[in-house]
C-alpha cells in the first residue's frame, strides 16, 4: 500500500514564479503518481484575496494556519508532511508526530549580508528588517530546527543549512524540469522554427529576472552601455519581470535609457508561458548576472531550449552550467567580450544566410539540462521521502 504525503506552504502562489512553480510541479508529479510509492493527501494553503489587510495576513500567518497544520499533524492517515518553502517553515509543529520535511531554496533572508564585488557593495536579503520581519525570521528559523530533514534544491544551500541548522538532517535534491516542456526537438516544430513572429530581425539578448540588488542589472546595464555603437544598434535586449527597483534605484527602463540602448524592450512579469518560450527560442542568449540565487530556473530553462547562457560564477545557478562555462561576477570586460562574441556569431550567420534569422539550439545544452529532467527529480524525492519513515 503506498503512502501519503501532504504538501503545505502558506498563501496561495501561482506557476509563474520560482518558489511557485516548484510547488506546482511537485503537485502535479504526485498526482501523475510519478514518485514511486507516494501519492498526494492534499494541499494545505490559503486564499487572502486580491487586497488583504496586514492584520488579516499577519493573522493567517502566525496563527490561523499554524493551528490547521498542528491538527493535521495528529492525523493517523498521513506518513509525511512537505513543507515546500522555508518562508513558511514556522509551519513545522512542535512533537510532531508525523515527519516533517522541509524544501529550502536559499538561506540569504534568514541570514542576509553585504558582499563586495569590484569596489560596489551588493545586499543579498534585507539587512534591515522590520520589527514584525524580525519576529518572523525568528519563528522560521526555529522552524527549521523543529523540523526532521531539511530538503535542499542545491548544494550551495546544503552546506549553508549544515552550518547553521548542524543537528537538523538535510539532503540535496535539486528541483526538476519537465524537458518535454522545453526541448525544441519534442516542441511544435513551427514555432522552434519561427519564434516570436512579431520581432524584427536582430541579435536577440534576454533578461529574466527581478530588480533585486542581487540580481545585479546595474552592472549588466553598464556592461551593455559600453558596447561599440554598432553592437548596441543590432542588439535587441528583452527583460521579463518587474523593473521597479526595491531600494528606490533607477528602474530598468531607466538603466537602458541612461545607458543609451536604442532596443530595449520590457515585456513586464506577466508574460505567457507561451510567449516567453517564443522568446527563448529566438534569443541568442540569456544573460544572468545574478549573485545569489536558490535554485536558479532561468539559466536551465534557457540551455533546455538549447539557448546559450552568459551566467555569473555565483551560487547556486553556477552549479546548473556546463564546466569552465561562467563568467566573473565583476569582471565587466570578460561580460562585454562575450557578448561582442554572440553578436559576432549572429552576425555572421545573419550574413551568410539571410532566411536563417533564428539561432538553432545548441544540442550538447539539451543534453545538459537532462540531468535535471523531472524523472531524475521524482527519484530523488522518492529516495527522500523514504528516508524519513
Amino acid at each position: 500500500m503506498g503512502r501519503k504525503v501532504m504538501l503545505v506552504r502558506g498563501g496561495m502562489l501561482g506557476p509563474n514564479t520560482g518558489i511557485g512553480g516548484a510547488h506546482h510541479a511537485l503537485i502535479d508529479t504526485l498526482e501523475r503518481g510519478h514518485v514511486s510509492g507516494w501519492s498526494l493527501s492534499g494541499v494545505q494553503e490559503y486564499d487572502l484575496g486580491t487586497k488583504p489587510s496586514a492584520m488579516s495576513r499577519l493573522w493567517q500567518r502566525w496563527f490561523a494556519h499554524p493551528r490547521r497544520i498542528k491538527s493535521i499533524s495528529k492525523q493517523a492517515d498521513i506518513d509525511l508532511i512537505h513543507i515546500t518553502d522555508q518562508e513558511q517553515a514556522h509551519l513545522v509543529p512542535h512533537n510532531s508526530q508525523i515527519p516533517v520535511a522541509v524544501t529550502v531554496h536559499d538561506l540569504f533572508h534568514l541570514f542576509p549580508e553585504v558582499r563586495i564585488f569590484g569596489e560596489t557593495g551588493v545586499q543579498i536579503g534585507d539587512t534591515s528588517p522590520s520589527f514584525i520581519r524580525r519576529r518572523d525570521l525568528r519563528k522560521l528559523k526555529a522552524g527549521l530546527r523543529r523540523a526532521h530533514l531539511l530538503i535542499c534544491d542545491s548544494k550551495s544551500t546544503l552546506t549553508a543549512c549544515q552550518l547553521h541548522f548542524p543537528d537538523v538532517d538535510a539532503v540535496w535534491l535539486p528541483l526538476g524540469l519537465n524537458m518535454e516542456k522545453f526541448d525544441p526537438t519534442l516542441a511544435d516544430q513551427t514555432k522552434a522554427s519561427q519564434p516570436a513572429e512579431g520581432l524584427s530581425k536582430g541579435c536577440h539578448l534576454l533578461i529574466v529576472g527581478s530588480h533585486d540588488p542581487r540580481k545585479r542589472m546595474d552592472f549588466l546595464f553598464e556592461v551593455l552601455g559600453g558596447l561599440d555603437a554598432k553592437v548596441k544598434h543590432d542588439i535587441h535586449v528583452h527583460h521579463v519581470g518587474s523593473i521597479a527597483s526595491p531600494s528606490g534605484a533607477a528602474s530598468i527602463k531607466d538603466l537602458a535609457e541612461n545607458h543609451s540602448l536604442p532596443n530595449f524592450t520590457s515585456h513586464g512579469g506577466d508574460l505567457s508561458d507561451t510567449a516567453l518560450m517564443d522568446m527563448r527560442y529566438a534569443c541568442e542568449a540569456l544573460l544572468f548576472p545574478s549573485v545569489s540565487e536558490g535554485f536558479g530556473y532561468p539559466p536551465i530553462e534557457a540551455m533546455a531550449t538549447g539557448t546559450r547562457v552568459l551566467c555569473s560564477d555565483e551560487a547556486s545557478h553556477n552549479e546548473l552550467m556546463p564546466p569552465d562555462s561562467c563568467l566573473a561576477s565583476d569582471d565587466a570586460k570578460a561580460w562585454r567580450d562575450a557578448i561582442v562574441a554572440v553578436h559576432s556569431e549572429w552576425k555572421k550567420r545573419s550574413e551568410s544566410d539571410e532566411h536563417h534569422v533564428w539561432p538553432k539550439a545548441d544540442e550538447a545544452l539539451i543534453d545538459h539540462a537532462k540531468r535535471f529532467d523531472m524523472s531524475v527529480f521524482n527519484q530523488r524525492t522518492c529516495d527522500a521521502y523514504d528516508s524519513l519513515v
